[in-house]
Parts: C-alpha cells; sequence; structure tokens
C-alpha cells in the first residue's frame, strides 16, 4: 500500500529561471523569488512531516497558467519549493522516482496546482 500526499498552490507558478550573475553576487529574478517564498510558506503549512524519499511527483495545473514557460522550470520551481519546505529531502533521481507534468488549461478559471507525492 503507497501513501500519497496531496499539496495545493493557488495562482500561476513562476518557472525556474536562470541565476543571472552581476559584480555583486549571483541572485535569481525578483518575481520568481518572491514565488518562491510564497510557495514555500503555502507547502510547510500543509505537511509537517519528515522530508519525503523515493516518490513520484505528479502536478497538475488547472486554470489560465502561461503556456509560454518550458515544462521542466516549472517543475523545477515546484520541486526546488519541496525541498526547501522540507517536505521532499531532494529532487535528484534517488529522491525522485518518476516526474510528471499535465496542463489541464482553461480560460475561465484561475490557476491552481495540485502536486502530488506518491511513495
Amino acid at each position: 500500500m503507497s501513501d500519497t500526499y496531496t499539496f495545493h498552490l493557488s495562482g500561476p507558478i513562476v518557472p525556474k529561471a536562470r541565476a543571472r550573475v552581476t559584480a555583486n553576487g549571483t541572485y535569481h529574478p525578483h518575481e520568481y523569488q518572491r514565488w518562491k517564498r510564497d510557495a514555500v510558506a503555502a507547502l510547510m503549512a500543509q505537511y509537517h512531516g519528515q522530508p519525503l524519499s523515493g516518490v513520484s511527483v505528479s502536478i497538475l495545473l488547472q486554470g489560465k497558467h502561461s503556456r509560454r514557460g518550458d515544462a521542466d522550470n516549472i517543475a523545477g520551481a515546484i520541486l526546488d519549493a519541496l525541498v526547501q519546505a522540507k517536505a521532499l529531502k531532494d529532487d535528484n533521481l534517488i529522491h525522485v522516482r518518476s516526474l510528471a507534468v499535465t496542463l489541464e488549461w482553461d480560460k475561465k478559471l484561475e490557476p491552481e496546482s495540485t502536486i502530488i507525492l506518491e511513495i
């Protein structure tokens, strides 16, 4: 029997952005930093156990999400937030057995995302 953990994020996902390098150091764009901070807080409010490992991750994007972002950057942003929220031990292949991203686009609905981790 497998365990299933379901998480919800409201609003559009901001795809993982390439880090910017300046004379003052390396940083991610402000929009991505804000989204990630809010996503981590939302995920931490939904999970209080030990970080999970050996999971299959399914990401369902519903509503009017941008269709221009790359699926790997969307997944990367969500996985990074799960790791930072300590819901997921790491996002490497040892800890994430499989990954799926599905978009159910509907211009009449507000963007919402459902993330399912199954052990």
